[in-house]
């Protein structure tokens, strides 16, 4: 994997998903500290969340110290932070380290973007009727995410990796 990206880019890749983990991951246990208790949907999400910030942590991990499948397993974790979509009965938003998202919002119609240097947030709700209806993609999350499943491909086509 090392000879697939230079080790600049698996550095700042690397920081960036540990980074962007640690965040969330403090941000995510300063607001369980301070909400108290929490039930049902709120605890399964706040869960979903952690395990969604330390899986960003261990895909950088994985991309700082060039394990094998760190290409696939950080395209994967690039790919979770595409979408962004808000419906009334399911909304998921996602991002580790950086943003920028655009979206389209139905009612009423409107086109906008919401951008982040540095931060993380996960987001997921059932059944909220109140919340507007939009769907859009961090685009930096899909520029990231191309970028990893072509060297990926190319990695997976070198003739050490080809069938006898």
């Amino acid at each position: 994997m090392k000879k697939n990206l230079a080790n600049w880019q698996r550095r700042a890749l690397g920081l960036l998903s540990i980074g962007g983990g640690a965040v969330g991951l403090s941000s995510s246990m300063a607001t369980a500290v301070k909400g108290g208790v929490m039930y049902g949907v709120n605890s399964f999400s706040m869960i979903l969340g952690l395990v969604f910030f330390l899986w960003g942590m261990w895909c950088g991990i994985q991309m700082l110290e060039g394990r094998g499948q760190a290409l696939l397993r950080n395209s994967i974790f690039w790919l979770a932070q595409v979408p962004v979509f808000n419906t009334s009965v399911f909304s998921y938003s996602a991002f580790c380290g950086l943003q920028f998202q655009l979206f389209i919002k139905l009612q009423p119609l409107d086109v906008g973007f919401i951008g982040s240097v540095f931060g993380a947030q996960f987001s997921i709700n059932f059944g909220q009727p109140e919340l507007p209806l939009f769907v859009g993609v961090n685009v930096i999350a899909l520029l990231i995410w191309f970028w990893l499943i072509s060297k990926y491909a190319v990695a997976q086509a070198t003739p050490a990796n080809l069938p006898n």
